[in-house]
């Protein structure tokens, strides 16, 4: 009985996928596959997340489609075998299923597993194939200003970049395939409790006066060891440009944020009214990419990433608290970003260690940042002066340390408080902990 389970239950998981699939192609509705993988990656502990997207690259996401292609042939074999238990009890002809169980391989048993695999290999070329497809339809970005990054006389090869190359930003989503926006279709609406206040072209959008601010950003799926984090020069708006604060309602508690791949989150009023937030529409003197959240994404520096929804579609004031899409998953509404330092490069000449790397605290500014090597005494590193409130600091240090095995360092934000000495874990809002590096 279990291997004829096992069969029924595979073909009607095939059923189901390509009934899905045609679905998906006449009507849009979302596949399966695709919601469940997302589930499956939104839970995923970070480390291993960061780990899979290193090793597997651009195949991550494709990959973690197959499990939602196993979820669906997990349910559909309970199904199945539920039914056929209930069914075998009612029948008087038990013995023959008992008999025939006993019966050696079939092909339709060597079918069954070469069927799902090939199944497996189709909805991840296909969750492959469809990114490329979008990526290649997406909006080449276009000149917003003139732009060159600053020039750079500090740390030499120890530190990384001032400003960090739009290919070189780290992009992060919890998407199996990101949208993908024609501009010429696409409206920027403003609502109220979800009531049409205004719509807004993109066109529309360009004509106005823009802010350029260089601004950190760090993601909350974050190691202590991985480096999701990069600074840009974002072009865009303030709220201000498209809301009037003196004729928002009394009862508005939340000005939410919803992007074109469901992902919501939401700010205080004050927070997302104030010189702090930022609409961006660029970055790096070029339109944002559809990586990076074209046409409009959230600039929100106090915050980690999640913050920042990308592919924004809607802006909704809101008159009862809002819970967003990692709130819903129980992560804290206030992801403000903990005190951390990176370090980049650790260099042996002769006796001595030179070290480099950045510290961040989101929009509390970095006072100092210390270093040692294994257990000695703290050494003060060299800060480099940030060319701009929101952003990294870059620092050095020289160590006299002929036989050190690891560098440590620490941050003290602006506030004097310094960077966790213990670790604590990402949920519910977000890793802190020792930087630690060892020498090689």
């Amino acid at each position: 009985m279990l291997r004829r389970t096992l069969r029924r239950s595979s073909l009607a998981a095939l059923a189901v996928c390509a009934l899905n699939y045609l679905l998906f192609l006449a009507l849009g509705a979302p596949l399966l596959t695709d919601r469940i993988a997302e589930w499956i990656m939104a839970r995923t502990p970070n480390g291993q997340a960061v780990f899979l997207l290193a090793w597997l690259g651009e195949w991550a996401k494709p990959l973690a489609a197959t499990g939602g292609l196993a979820a669906i042939g997990a349910a559909a074999w309970l199904a199945v075998f539920a039914f056929d238990l209930a069914l075998s009890r009612l029948r008087s002809g038990t013995a023959r299923e008992v008999a025939a169980q006993g019966q050696g391989l079939t092909r339709r048993d060597v079918f069954t597993p070469l069927l799902m695999a090939g199944w497996a290999g189709l909805v991840a070329g296909e969750s492959f194939a469809r990114n490329r497809a979008y990526a290649a339809r997406a909006a080449a970005p276009q000149p917003l200003h003139p732009f060159s990054p600053p020039a750079d006389t500090f740390g030499g090869a120890l530190v990384r970049p001032f400003v960090t190359p739009v290919e070189a930003f780290y992009g992060m989503s919890k998407n199996t395939v990101d949208p993908v926006i024609d501009p010429r279709e696409w409206r920027l609406a403003v609502t109220l409790d979800g009531r049409p206040l205004r719509s807004i072209s993109y066109t529309e959008l360009l004509s106005l006066p823009r802010l350029q601010r260089i601004t950190t950003m760090r993601c909350v799926s974050n190691t202590l060891k991985s480096n999701l984090m990069g600074t840009a020069e974002w072009s865009g708006l303030s709220l201000r440009q498209l809301v009037d604060a003196s004729r928002i309602p009394s009862g508005v508690v939340e000005v939410a944020f919803l992007g074109a791949d469901g992902h919501d989150d939401s700010l205080d009023p004050r927070y997302a009214l104030s010189d702090d937030f930022l609409l961006a529409l660029g970055m790096n003197g070029r339109t944002l990419d559809r990586t990076h959240g074209f046409p409009l994404r959230i600039v929100a520096p106090r915050y980690y990433g999640f913050k920042s929804v990308k592919w924004l579609r809607e802006i909704r004031l809101v008159t009862r608290p809002y819970f967003g899409t990692w709130p819903k998953m129980g992560y804290t509404k206030e992801p403000v970003v903990h005190t951390g330092s990176y370090i980049d490069r650790v260099r042996r000449e002769g006796d001595r260690l030179r070290v480099g790397g950045v510290a961040f605290a989101g929009t509390r500014g970095v006072r100092r940042v210390q270093v040692r090597a294994d257990r000695g005494p703290w050494v003060e590193a060299q800060l480099e002066t940030p060319m701009a409130r929101y952003t990294w600091t870059r620092w050095k240090a020289e160590l006299a340390a002929p036989r050190a095995e690891f560098v440590q360092a620490r941050a003290q934000d602006g506030e004097g408080r310094w960077q966790a000495e213990q670790e604590k874990p990402l949920f519910p809002d977000g890793v802190a902990g020792p930087t630690v590096k060892r020498v090689s």
